[in-house]
């Protein structure tokens, strides 16, 4: 849940800390205060559009930020999106942005950098908001869908329709690919047939490049690489002067200190190690002269050599960067060349799977759509029944669950073969049309209410935000909006913009929105009322002020109604 809030510089808000709780929470205040200005920030947190406009008039940027409580419910979702994105979890949630006069805005999540469509995605699992005239969510299709999915508890079932559709589609584009044009086909076996022969011709194998670029430089330095092992050897072994060599210089150092050993023991040690060299020394010496005895200038073996790297490097510039990824390449073009050249019979055998895909899929589709209809009868009584407590006896809501065709005649999608519709009649008598068509905005903001509370139980959203929905509405239907949003807020952390006394009264917590004029300047503040304060606001409310006694009677009855209850 939202659990604070702060806003510096915004509109008319030049500094604002709300510490927010469960349940219901109001905001009131009088027309023009400001109280959309409230909306607007949260709106900014939720990967909302940014404007210089909202920036408060001299200041050079406006900042909001939400510490959001999560719940065991949302958590999950919350935690995938942040390990998706590097940033580290906490036990709360810190979202900030920040709006500068430009119109730049900088984004964060738990103090990293983010972007706008970060703060959407997680704005969509933390709050739903609702106004009067933006009922963006269950007038949608898709969203009435979700609802009745939700509403069901169709998850498994959706997850199975989602996972035979995936595979199905990548059949069907498998062998849509299979089914290429007969002179296409011949045109790309001929093309991969030249490529496999070109490969193969050169036979190129892992790490050959690395060992032909080191026999290249051999044999361009043979002289200097000769020259410098005839020096060695003679170093070692002593040219005409044999006993001036490295090797009998050492095996006579050895024969002293062996014979010095024979009166001091501790000199042992030294004559092995000097015997050792010594053989060490000599092995050297045959190595470097049999190397020297094979080493020659060879200008042809120079010219295979190059030869060879060409022809490598040709293929990696057509076909890959190293030998390994050529001869991977050419692994792939042989297994298409073998899909091409038997073509009828893995088209058959795609054919064969993707009817059996279909078969498990319609099946499933089937299973989920006798769901969804008997969903949408235990849906439709629920919300109908509330919609009686809502003060509209006569009202009528149905769930349409129709079978979607497509041009292509499967109708299949990720979520089904259904189309589901809300359908909504006010008065007795009238036809049943969609819901965003023929309600009013007093009768969607109640069928809206009606709608969530059914949802109550299963909605995964901690957060309802609700703008005037008593708008339109009067009397005992405010009465039983009241009613409903307090069992409502029984299940979320509900905020609501309203200005129906009784919807206030039922609140657990109360703020005043008022716009104050300075000598220089005009501000908007939002403040907790106390007793005294809601009775004072409740009474504004229901029409008259503070010195009317027997609007300070009523307030104080509407506000005693809510402990007793």
């Amino acid at each position: 849940m939202l659990s604070e809030l702060s806003i510096r510089g915004i509109a008319l808000i030049d500094e604002a800390h709300l510490r927010l709780g469960p349940g219901l929470t109001v905001f009131t205040g009088e027309t023009g205060a400001g109280k959309s200005i409230l909306l607007d920030a949260i709106g900014l947190l939720l990967g909302g559009r940014a404007s210089a406009e909202l920036v408060r008039k001299g200041a050079d940027s406006g900042r909001v930020e939400a510490l959001f409580h999560l719940s065991d419910v949302v958590r999950p979702r919350v935690l995938e999106r942040l390990s998706k994105w590097g940033i580290e979890a906490e036990e709360d949630l810190l979202i900030s942005r920040e709006v500068h006069a430009g119109g730049r805005s900088v984004c964060r999540i738990n103090g990293h950098m983010a972007t706008v469509q970060m703060l959407r995605e997680l704005g969509s699992l933390l709050v739903q908001q609702h106004g009067q005239h933006e009922y963006h969510g269950l007038l949608q299709a898709e969203e009435q869908m979700r609802a009745l999915d939700l509403y069901g508890n169709h998850q498994s079932l959706l997850a199975e329709v989602g996972q035979l559709y995936a595979e199905w589609s990548q059949l069907r584009r498998t062998l849509e690919r299979m089914r290429m044009d007969e002179q296409e086909r011949v045109r790309r076996i001929d093309m991969l047939r030249f490529q496999m022969e070109e490969i193969e011709r050169v036979n190129p194998r892992p790490g050959e490049e690395e060992v032909l670029r080191e026999q290249r430089r051999l044999l361009q330095h043979v002289d200097r690489v000769s020259a410098s092992l005839q020096t060695a050897v003679a170093a070692l072994m002593g040219g005409d002067r044999i006993s001036s060599g490295a090797v009998a210089l050492m095996a006579e150092a050895a024969r002293e200190v062996a014979a010095a050993a024979d009166f001091d023991p501790r000199m042992k040690d030294a004559a092995e190690l000097l015997e050792t060299a010594q053989v060490h020394a000599e092995e050297a010496a045959h190595a470097v002269r049999r190397f020297l005895d094979r080493l020659e200038a060879d200008p042809a073996e120079l010219e295979r050599v190059e030869e060879r790297l060409a022809q490598i490097r040709a293929l990696e510039r057509k076909y890959g960067a190293t030998e390994a990824d050529v001869l991977a390449y050419l692994q792939g073009i042989r297994e298409e060349y073998n899909r091409l050249v038997n073509h009828e019979q893995e088209t058959a055998e795609l054919e064969a799977r993707l009817a059996d895909c279909e078969r498990r899929l319609a099946d499933a589709c089937d299973r989920l759509h006798e769901r969804r209809r008997e969903t949408a009868r235990r849906m439709a009584a629920e919300v109908q029944a509330l919609l009686r407590t809502l003060s509209m006896p006569s009202a009528r809501f149905e769930i349409a669950v129709n079978r979607q065709t497509t041009r292509s005649g499967t109708g299949f999608g990720a979520d089904g073969a259904d189309q589901v519709q809300f359908l909504f009649s006010a008065n007795k008598g009238e036809e049943l049309k969609p819901l965003q068509k023929v309600a009013s905005g007093g009768e969607l903001s109640r069928t809206l209410l009606a709608m969530k509370a059914a949802l109550a139980d299963v909605d995964e959203v901690d957060t309802l935000i609700f703008d005037e929905i008593d708008a339109g509405v009067s009397g005992q239907a405010t009465l039983a909006i009241a009613e409903q949003m307090t069992r409502l807020a029984g299940r979320h952390q509900v905020l609501c913009v309203t200005h129906a006394a009784p919807i206030a009264a039922a609140a657990a917590e109360h703020f005043e929105i008022v716009k104050v004029e300075t000598e220089t300047h005009t501000l908007t503040q939002v403040s907790p009322l106390d007793q005294e304060g809601r009775i004072r606001e409740l009474a504004r409310l229901i029409g008259a002020g503070a010195a009317d006694e027997t609007a300070v009677a009523h307030a104080r009855a509407l506000l005693d109604r809510r402990v007793q209850s």
